[in-house]
């Protein structure tokens, strides 16, 4: 027992003698990076200022670009190096310059944060969250607040995300996802028509027309050495869906599943039809 009090006031007294040793971690989604102020520069230049200014050893840091803020923390490539850090004791403090950059799921950033400390006695801190400090019991108290308004904040953020989507369909627009074969984005988030792949979907339309059937179709644009959507051979799924379609004809349909409702719009839409 004489011996690990020794030892363990040695670890004690070493750490005490060194600087704290700190990890940066960035993230952005790429929506956020066009829309706010929290791009990967702002998040660095916020990040080694508060390390110079408190005295840390700055020995990394991480970037997740293009990751969601609902990923799970232990999900994303530069996160999994955060931990593989902490398990080889390798820091001492983790670094975030908004508390939302961890996680907008308040269960992940908990559950992360509490791993960090319980089993690698690595603390938390948020940059521009000065009160977020999870090296003592006030500090935790603020991160659990915090981390409680992040989730919300993640889904106001999805309620306008879906309900702009619902009001672009309900004016006839393109409302989101892929662009379908045959038309191509435009410049204002519309559909405009790919005319080589156009040719094809007026192909199909006009021999459906003509009564043949779908495997037939299938058939003839394969011996035509014609890619399918996908780019391999065309198959009757592929010229099923693109008949059942409404967008070849100028109408959109989505069917929106928001706040536990279901919403159904076809109406025309605002892009050129293919096929009349």
């Amino acid at each position: 027992m004489g011996r690990l009090r020794a030892r363990t006031k040695v670890l004690q007294e070493t750490k005490a003698a060194r600087a704290p040793r700190a990890v940066g971690y960035l993230r952005v989604s790429t929506e956020e990076q066009a829309a706010t102020g929290h791009g990967l520069d702002t998040q660095e230049k916020a990040v080694r200022a508060f390390a110079e200014s408190q005295g840390y050893e700055l020995v990394e840091v991480l970037t997740d670009a293009g990751v969601s803020g609902a990923t799970k923390p232990a999900e994303r490539p530069a996160f999994g190096q955060v931990v593989a850090l902490a398990e080889a004791g390798a820091l001492d403090v983790l670094l975030v310059a908004k508390i939302d950059r961890l996680s907008r799921d308040i269960r992940h950033a908990m559950t992360t944060v509490s791993d960090l400390a319980e089993q690698h006695e690595v603390a938390f801190r948020s940059v521009t969250e000065s009160v977020i400090d999870t090296s003592n019991p006030m500090g935790r108290t603020f991160f659990a607040i915090f981390a409680g308004m992040a989730e919300n904040e993640r889904f106001v953020i999805r309620d306008r995300t879906a309900g702009g989507r619902l009001a672009k369909a309900g004016k006839g627009g393109f409302a989101g996802g892929k662009a379908p074969y045959g038309y191509e984005k435009d410049l204002q988030g519309g559909l405009r028509v790919v005319e080589d792949q156009a040719k094809v979907v007026r192909r199909i339309y006009r021999e459906r027309r003509q009564r043949r059937t779908l495997q037939a179709i299938a058939d003839g644009l394969n011996a035509d050495r014609i890619p399918s959507p996908s780019g391999g051979a065309w198959q009757v799924s592929s010229v099923s869906y693109l008949l059942d379609n409404p967008k070849y004809r100028g109408a959109v349909e989505y069917l929106f599943r928001w706040n536990g409702a279901e919403t159904h719009v076809l109406q025309p839409g605002s892009h050129e039809a293919i096929v009349g």
